[in-house]
C-alpha cells in the first residue's frame, strides 16, 4: 500500500467501526444463517464456483460429472453434510497438501495442479495482508478483509463473552500479530462489537526494523477511525512471552477496579501468568482466561485452573475464520461449539503412519468474504466433532455440534519410527513436570538433523527446571510413551540414542507459538554452540 491507499484504508475502517455489532444483533445473526445454510451454501457455490471459471473445485466437480443442478439435487436429497460426503466420495474434495500447492490432486486418470492462490476469494480484496501461524512451515500470505472480520470474527469474539457470561467484563490481550496478525485481528474485532481491550500486551515488537511503514500505519489509522466512533483503542505494548510480569499487573489492577477481568492470549502464555500468579501468591479468582492459536491440552487448563482462573478455548484458521468458540457447560478442556452458521463441516478418515486411522476435518465457507474459498477443503487438524446438547446460551442459538482435543497431524520422525506429536503432550506437559519439576511449558520435543544429516530429537529442559539427571528424564519420557497408544516406539530409540536433552529453553515459533513438539518445518533457527540446525 502506499501514500495514496490509505485514505481507502481509513474510509474502510470508518465503515468498520461505523458498523459495530451489539451482543444481541451477533446472537440474531447466528439464528438467521442457522436457518438459511443450505441456500447460503447454493448461492455460494454457484458464485464462487460455477461462475468463476478458474475455481480449482469446478475442475474437480467437471471431473466428477457434476454440474450445478447436480449439486442442487444432492443438497435438497441428502441435507447439506449428506451432500458434501456424497461429492467427497466422488472426488470432489482437496487433501491438505493438495489445498497448499505442495503435492499434485490425482483423481482417477487426471491429475490437476493447484497453487495455494487458486483457492483465494477472488471477488473480494483484504485490506490486511498477513500469513499463516507457521505451525508447519515459514507461513503462507493470506488477505484478509475487514468485512471478514465483520462478518465472522467479531461475531465470534460476542458469543466468546456471551457464553460465559462476561459481556461487560474488561478485556485484556496478549498475542503475537503485530501489525497484521491475531493479535491485531481480534483488537480490531472486539472494536467492532464495541468491546476494544483497555490493554493491547504484543509477543512482538512494534518497534523492530523489519515492519514496514504500510503495515505500521495500520495501528494509528485504525485508532483514529476509532475515536470518529467514540472507541478508545490501546496501542501495542511490547511485552515478550519470557516476562509477563505487566500481564499479571494490568490482570489484578482491572479486577480491583472492576471485580473480574478476561485475558485474551494463548494456551502457553496463560500458563506463565497463572504460575507467576500462583508463585506470589496471588489468586486469579474472578479472571477468565480466552485461549487460541495452540491446543489447550489437559495439562495446560489445569495449570490455569490451579491459579483460581477459569480458561476457555477458541479455535481459528487464518485460511477460514473463526470455527469454534468455548463452550459455558465444557465437558473437555477445550471443548468448543463449531461455528455452523460459518462453516459446514464433515470427517475424512485419513491414514496416519504409525497411528492407524483418524478423523482429519474437511471445511466448506459459508461466507461471502472468507479469505479463502473451501469446498470439502481439509484441514491439518483432527479431533472429536459429534452433536451434544449442553444448555449453554451458544446451545439456545441453535449451535448443537462441539469440537473438543483439536490437534494436529503434525509427526516426529527419529530413525524412521513415526510418532504423532499429539502422544507425547500428555508426558511432556504433565508427566515430566510431576516427576522432574518445571512446568507443561518448560519441555520440549524438537526434532532436528544433525551434522550427519541424521534426524535426531532433542528433549529440550528449560534451565529454570534446576539440575536433573538427564539420562532419567529419557526413559522415564520413552516408558511413559511406550504406555501410549500407538506410538510405534521401539528399542531401537534406545539403541540409537535417538532422544537427547538440551538444557534450554523451549523454541517458540514464528508467531509466538510455544508448542510442546517442534518440527524441522517449524521454523528456521540454531540451537548454538554447534548442536544441529532445523531444515528451512
Amino acid at each position: 500500500m502506499d501514500v495514496f491507499g490509505y485514505p481507502r484504508l481509513l474510509a474502510s475502517l470508518n465503515r468498520f467501526f461505523g458498523s459495530r455489532l451489539t451482543i444481541e444483533q451477533c446472537r440474531q445473526i447466528i439464528r438467521d444463517r442457522l436457518a438459511a445454510r443450505e441456500e447460503r451454501f447454493l448461492r455460494q457455490i454457484e458464485r464462487y464456483v460455477y461462475r468463476y471459471p478458474e475455481s480449482p473445485y469446478l475442475k474437480l466437480l467437471r471431473h466428477a460429472g457434476c454440474e450445478y443442478g447436480d449439486v442442487k439435487r444432492l443438497v435438497r436429497q441428502e441435507g447439506l453434510e449428506g451432500a458434501l460426503t456424497r461429492l467427497r466420495d466422488q472426488g470432489v474434495y482437496v487433501a491438505f497438501e493438495e489445498f497448499k500447492g505442495r503435492r499434485p490432486a490425482v483423481r482417477g486418470s487426471r491429475t490437476f495442479h493447484f497453487t495455494e492462490a487458486d483457492f483465494d476469494n477472488p471477488f473480494r480484496l483484504g485490506e490486511l495482508k498477513v500469513t499463516t501461524g507457521a505451525s508447519r512451515s515459514r507461513g503462507s500470505p493470506i488477505s484478509v478483509a475487514l468485512n471478514s472480520l465483520a462478518e465472522n470474527r467479531a461475531i465470534c469474539f460476542g458469543l466468546m463473552l456471551d457464553a460465559v457470561g462476561a459481556t461487560q467484563s474488561p478485556l485484556i490481550t496478549w498475542l503475537p500479530g503485530f501489525p497484521a496478525g491475531s493479535g491485531t485481528f481480534l483488537w480490531l474485532g472486539l472494536s467492532h462489537i464495541g468491546r476494544p481491550p483497555i490493554r493491547w500486551f504484543a509477543l512482538s515488537d512494534p518497534a523492530r526494523p523489519t515492519v514496514s511503514l504500510r503495515r505500521r500505519m495500520l495501528i494509528p489509522l485504525a485508532r483514529f477511525a476509532g475515536r470518529l466512533h467514540g472507541l478508545r483503542l490501546p496501542e501495542p505494548e511490547f511485552t515478550p512471552l519470557t516476562e509477563p510480569e505487566p500481564v499479571l499487573d494490568g490482570l489484578l489492577t482491572a479486577r480491583r477496579r472492576h471485580g473480574e477481568v478476561g485475558l485474551i492470549t494463548t494456551p502457553s502464555c496463560g500458563v506463565r501468568v497463572a504460575g507467576l500468579a500462583r508463585a506470589s501468591g496471588v489468586s486469579l479468582e474472578g479472571v477468565r482466561i480466552f485461549v487460541g492459536s495452540e491446543p489447550l491440552t489437559p495439562g495446560k487448563a489445569g495449570e490455569i485452573r490451579r491459579s483460581g482462573a477459569e480458561v476457555h478455548a477458541r479455535y481459528i484458521f487464518m485460511e477460514g475464520g473463526a470455527a469454534g468458540v468455548g463452550c459455558g457447560e465444557p465437558d473437555a478442556p477445550d471443548d468448543m461449539h463449531f461455528l455452523a452458521d460459518s462453516f459446514a463441516l464433515i470427517l475424512n478418515r485419513r491414514a496416519a503412519a504409525g497411528v492407524g486411522h483418524l478423523d482429519c476435518y474437511m471445511f466448506t465457507s459459508l461466507l461471502d468474504h472468507a479469505p479463502k474459498i473451501m469446498l470439502n477443503a481439509e484441514s491439518d487438524d483432527f479431533g472429536r466433532f459429534e452433536p451434544r446438547r449442553c444448555g449453554c446460551p451458544l446451545d439456545a442459538l441453535g449451535l448443537h455440534h462441539h469440537l473438543a482435543y483439536v490437534r494436529s497431524f503434525t509427526k516426529l520422525t527419529g530413525e524412521g519410527i513415526t510418532v504423532l506429536g499429539t502422544d507425547c503432550v500428555r508426558v511432556l506437559e504433565e508427566v515430566l513436570p510431576r516427576d522432574f519439576g518445571g512446568t507443561s511449558v518448560d519441555y520440549q520435543l524438537l526434532e532436528a538433523e544433525d551434522g550427519d544429516h541424521l534426524t535426531r530429537l532433542y528433549l529440550l529442559i528449560s534451565p529454570e527446571v534446576g539440575p536433573v539427571d538427564e539420562e532419567r528424564v529419557v526413559q522415564r519420557f520413552m516408558q511413559a510413551l511406550w504406555d501410549q497408544p500407538y506410538t510405534g516406539l521401539s528399542e531401537a530409540w534406545q539403541r540409537a540414542g535417538t532422544i537427547k536433552v538440551v538444557r534450554r529453553r523451549p523454541v517458540e515459533t514464528a508467531g509466538g507459538k510455544l508448542l510442546p513438539f517442534h518440527t524441522q518445518a517449524l521454523a528456521a533457527m540454531r540451537l548454538g554452540n554447534g548442536e544441529p540446525r532445523t531444515g528451512t
